[in-house]
């Protein structure tokens, strides 16, 4: 299928992203979903038989629409240009420095996204914040992303994912 209704991007190949977007895509034949990392070889496993992650049944799910209506790469900027929606699920570790060492969530991560978002991004974008990140983050989130000088309009969507690794 060449014309896609809808299309979709998620930054971040991790335990919420890939599984995500592969259910997504399973579902909506008509949308085309990217899933779009930093780590290339993270990327690889995601297009090779040998997934990052195991969920039961997720390897099947893959199978049937990789390289069909979902792909993985590491062109999070040509991604970002094509995708009316963007899901972003990137890497919340455990803060290891300063206030909060240990117990709170360290958004660097998904602040550097928002700037990147913000700086690449050709037209309003729904930005769907989708990660087990902390309480009113999407409200933080939308000041970083209107904070662009281009005054392109972003959405901004809390879609708390509450299971973590492993559960």
């Amino acid at each position: 299928m060449a014309d896609f209704k809808t299309k979709i991007c998620c930054i971040g190949a991790g335990y919420v992203g890939g599984p995500t977007m592969a259910t997504i895509a399973l579902k909506c034949p008509d949308v085309k979903v990217h899933v779009v990392d930093i780590n290339p070889k993270q990327i690889a496993r995601w297009n090779s038989d040998n997934l990052p992650i195991y969920e039961p049944g997720l390897d099947d799910v893959v199978k049937q629409v990789r390289n069909k209506n979902l792909f993985f790469s590491t062109k999070i900027d040509e991604a970002i240009r094509e995708c009316e929606i963007i899901f972003v699920s990137v890497n919340t570790p455990t803060k290891t420095y300063g206030v909060g060492a240990g117990r709170a969530a360290d958004l660097k991560n998904w602040e550097l996204a928002a700037r990147n978002i913000a700086k690449v991004a050709n037209g309003p974008k729904v930005i769907v914040e989708k990660s087990t990140l902390p309480v009113r983050t999407a409200h933080s989130m939308r000041k970083v992303l209107m904070a662009n000088d281009r005054k392109i309009h972003f959405e901004v969507l809390s879609n708390p994912e509450f299971l973590a690794e492993g559960t």
